[in-house]
C-alpha cells in the first residue's frame, strides 16, 4: 500500500470516528429535556456532520464574565451557578455524567439564564452502576478533573461535583483560568499537599467553603450528589436568597 493511500485511509478513519462522536452526542442531547440544558435542534448531514443547537446569544459564561469583569453582581453569578446545579441534578437523576463541566460549556441565553452544553464526553451509567471507567486517557480537561479521574480513569457524579467546584471558581473569579501556568504534575502535587485553587477576590467565605467541599478527599467531607438536599443546593439557594434582600 502506497504512502498516499495510507494517508487517505487514515483521514477516512478520523472522519468516521468524528462522525460517530457527533452522532453519539446528538443521541444523548435528544434524550434530555431541561430548561437549563441546551436543546438539540437537529443534525445537519453535511460533510462534515454538524450538530444544530438552540441559540444562546451571550455565549460562554467565562467569556461573558471576562468581558464584563466586576460589572455582574455576585448574587447574579450565584443565581446562574444555581441554574447549572439544577441541570446537573437532572442529569444525575437520569443516570448521566457530564465529564466536561466548565464555565466555557455554560452558555447564556441572557444575563439571567444559563444552560449547560457540550455532551461529547458524557456517558450514561448502566443500571446499578455508580461510575464509568474509561479504557485509557485522552485529551481530557485535567484542570477540571478530580484526582480519581486522572489516576484511575474513574468518572461519577462525584467527579462532576468536583468539576462543578472548579466551574464555580471560574464564575466567581470572573472568567479567570484555573491553575494558570500549571501542568498536570503541578496540580497533582497541589492536591497531595492538600491545597486547592486560591480564594478569588471578593469571594464570599461561604462560597469558597462550598468549593472546598466539592474538592474534598475524605468520604465524610466531600459532596457526592447534586440532590436538592445536598450542600450544593442548600448553600447556593440560601446565599442567593440572602443577597436578594
Amino acid at each position: 500500500m502506497s504512502d498516499e493511500i495510507k494517508k487517505e485511509a487514515h483521514k477516512l478513519r478520523i472522519l468516521i470516528e468524528l462522525s460517530s462522536e457527533i452522532l453519539k452526542e446528538a443521541q444523548t442531547m435528544s434524550s434530555l429535556d431541561h430548561k437549563h440544558i441546551v436543546r438539540l435542534i437537529g443534525v445537519c448531514e453535511t460533510d462534515p456532520l454538524m450538530i444544530v443547537m438552540e441559540l444562546a446569544p451571550l455565549g460562554p459564561l467565562n467569556q461573558y464574565l471576562i468581558d464584563h469583569t466586576n460589572c455582574v453582581p455576585i448574587n447574579d453569578i450565584i443565581a446562574l451557578i444555581l441554574q447549572v446545579a439544577m441541570a446537573m441534578e437532572y442529569l444525575e437523576c437520569r443516570q448521566y455524567i457530564h465529564r466536561d463541566l466548565a464555565a466555557r460549556n455554560v452558555l447564556l441565553v441572557n444575563d439571567r439564564f444559563a444552560k449547560i452544553s457540550d455532551f461529547g464526553m458524557s456517558r450514561a451509567l448502566g443500571i446499578g452502576k455508580e461510575y464509568y471507567r474509561a479504557r485509557s486517557a485522552s485529551k481530557w480537561p485535567l484542570k477540571w478533573y478530580a484526582p480519581e479521574c486522572i489516576y484511575y480513569f474513574k468518572f461519577s457524579t462525584k467527579s462532576d461535583v468536583w468539576s462543578f467546584g472548579v466551574t464555580l471558581w471560574e464564575a466567581v473569579s470572573y472568567g479567570q483560568k484555573p491553575y494558570e501556568g500549571m501542568d498536570g504534575q503541578d496540580i497533582l502535587r497541589l492536591f497531595r499537599e492538600n491545597r486547592r485553587l486560591p480564594k478569588p477576590d471578593n469571594c464570599p467565605d461561604e462560597i469558597y467553603e462550598l468549593m472546598w467541599k466539592c474538592w474534598a478527599f475524605r468520604y465524610y467531607e466531600f459532596i457526592v450528589s447534586f440532590s436538592f438536599r445536598s450542600p450544593v443546593f442548600h448553600s447556593l439557594f440560601i446565599l442567593s436568597q440572602l443577597r436578594m434582600l
